[in-house]
C-alpha cells in the first residue's frame, strides 16, 4: 500500500471516529423518547453547533409547554376545589339557618291557627262523614285524583308504617319533599293537596280542611284498631 493510500485510509478512519463520537449522544436522546427530524445529522457542520445541541434546544420547548399545561391543570383543579368548598359551606349555612321555603310554609300550620277538629279523635260523626265524602272527591285536585286514589275508598290502604302512630308523626313525603320532621293530620291533608293532587292548599279556617283532617284521624284510629269506624257523637 502506498503512502497516499495509507493517508486516505487514516483520514477515513478519523472521520468515522468523529461520526461515532457525535452519533452516540443522539442515540441516547432517541432512547429517551426525543423525536428527531429526519434530516438531523450528528456531525459538526462548518461553523454550526453539533446536532445533539440543536436537538436539546428543540426538546426544551415541549418541556416548557408541558410545564405550562401542568400548571394550568393544577390551577384549574385548585379553582374547582375552591368552588366545591364554597358550595359545601353555603349548603351547611343553609341547613343551619335557612328559613322554611314558601312551599313548606304553605302546608305548615300558620301562627295563631286553631284547628277546627280534635286530633285525639273526639270529632262529631257529621264532620267525619263530610270528610269521607271529600276524601273520595276528585274535584279537589287538578289532575283527577282524590285522597282515595292512593288510600282506598275506606281510607285504609297505601300508608307507611308511621301511619300506625297518632298524629303528629313522621311522614315520608313531608320529610323528603317539604323538610318537615313531623306533621299534624291537617298538615297531612295539605301535603296531599299540594303534591299528589297538584292543587292549592285548602284555607286553614275552612270546613273542608277540618272535615278531611277529622276523617284522617278517624281512619288512623281504625287502622290501628282503636275504633270500629262508627261514632255516635
Amino acid at each position: 500500500m502506498s503512502n497516499k493510500q495509507q493517508k486516505q485510509r487514516y483520514e477515513l478512519f478519523s472521520k468515522l471516529r468523529r461520526n461515532m463520537c457525535y452519533t452516540a449522544p443522539v442515540l441516547a436522546l432517541v432512547a429517551g423518547g426525543v423525536a428527531l427530524q429526519t434530516n438531523a445529522q450528528a456531525v459538526y457542520a462548518s461553523g454550526e453547533a453539533p446536532a445533539e445541541l440543536l436537538l436539546a434546544s428543540q426538546h426544551a420547548q415541549p418541556e416548557g409547554e408541558a410545564q405550562a399545561e401542568a400548571e394550568g391543570e393544577a390551577e384549574g383543579e385548585a379553582q374547582a376545589e375552591g368552588e366545591a368548598e364554597g358550595e359545601a359551606q353555603a349548603e351547611g349555612e343553609a341547613e343551619a339557618g335557612a328559613q322554611p321555603s314558601e312551599r313548606t310554609q304553605a302546608v305548615s300550620r300558620p301562627n295563631g291557627y286553631v284547628p277546627g277538629y280534635d286530633e285525639k279523635g273526639d270529632n262529631p260523626a257529621s264532620l267525619i262523614a263530610r270528610g269521607k265524602a271529600l276524601f273520595n272527591d276528585p274535584s279537589l285536585s287538578t289532575n283527577g285524583l282524590s285522597c282515595a286514589s292512593c288510600h282506598g275508598v275506606d281510607g285504609q290502604s297505601g300508608y307507611q308504617e308511621t301511619f300506625s302512630q297518632p298524629y303528629p308523626h313522621e311522614v315520608a313525603m313531608g320529610t323528603n319533599m317539604f323538610g318537615m320532621e313531623t306533621v299534624h293530620a291537617d298538615e297531612m291533608v295539605q301535603l296531599c293537596m299540594v303534591a299528589p293532587m297538584s292543587a292549592e292548599p285548602l284555607a286553614w279556617d275552612s270546613d273542608e280542611l277540618a272535615s278531611l283532617a277529622a276523617y284522617v284521624v278517624s281512619a288512623q284510629q281504625i287502622f290501628v284498631g282503636e275504633t270500629d269506624g262508627h261514632c255516635d257523637s
